[in-house]
């Protein structure tokens, strides 16, 4: 099974489930964990191998090029299951800045709920890659480019901005760096305060908005 089909779960402490994934599904796992509280330089094979409770040998049996062609798998999972979130709120919600600002709730609820640990996997991981890791910085790409499609299209659809594409890389950027000043305060008020600026002034262009949405 392919790592954008694993579920998503807490290696660290659900101990129980990751016990039952297969051999690969397993290592795709505790490596996203480790990858995302640890970073990429600060995550070792030895640590990744403790969790999962995998061998050395089934490790590079599924990953012939070791803790890169791991990270970079794992990476590519936690990228996908941001999308799937985005989707989901994307579709749900009425208008582009209520699927913000709850996607904005959902990242401050995580980092919360970890003790500040759980920030972005992605920008955790790519921050301290080294330049040679370049499977690494591939899978982060193409999780950031997927974020910034399906953000740019929701957005697009309210009508709301000129420029649909810049604005979804204003919120992502936003975001990102607030989840970055959220773990470092330990309070997740950065995180819902950027999303907030930014989609009041959506409200604040809607045709028919009222003053409740506008100020919200």
């Amino acid at each position: 099974m392919s790592g954008d089909t694993s579920p998503s779960i807490d290696a660290r402490t659900d101990r129980s489930r990751l016990a039952e994934l297969p051999t690969r599904e397993r290592l795709v796992a505790a490596a996203a964990d480790l990858l995302q509280v640890q970073g990429y330089a600060g995550t070792g094979i030895a640590e990744i191998l403790g969790l999962s409770g995998v061998t050395k040998g089934s490790l590079y049996f599924h990953f012939p090029g070791g803790k890169e062609e791991l990270a970079a798998e794992a990476l590519r999972l936690r990228g996908k299951e941001i999308g799937r979130l985005i989707e989901r709120l994307a579709s749900s919600a009425p208008d582009a800045a209520t699927a913000v600002s709850a996607f904005a709730v959902a990242l401050a609820t995580r980092l919360e709920d970890s003790e500040f640990q759980r920030g972005c996997a992605l920008a955790t991981a790519v921050l301290d890659a080294g330049p040679d890791a370049t499977a690494v910085r591939g899978a982060v790409r193409s999780g950031y480019d997927r974020w910034r499609e399906l953000l740019t299209e929701r957005i697009a659809a309210d009508g709301v901005v000129d420029d649909p594409a810049s604005e979804a890389l204003l919120v992502l950027s936003a975001l990102e760096g607030a989840l970055i000043l959220a773990r470092a305060q330990r309070d997740p008020a950065p995180v819902l305060q950027v999303a907030k600026r930014i989609t009041s002034q959506w409200l604040e262009r809607k045709p028919g908005a009222t003053r409740a949405e506008r100020t919200q």
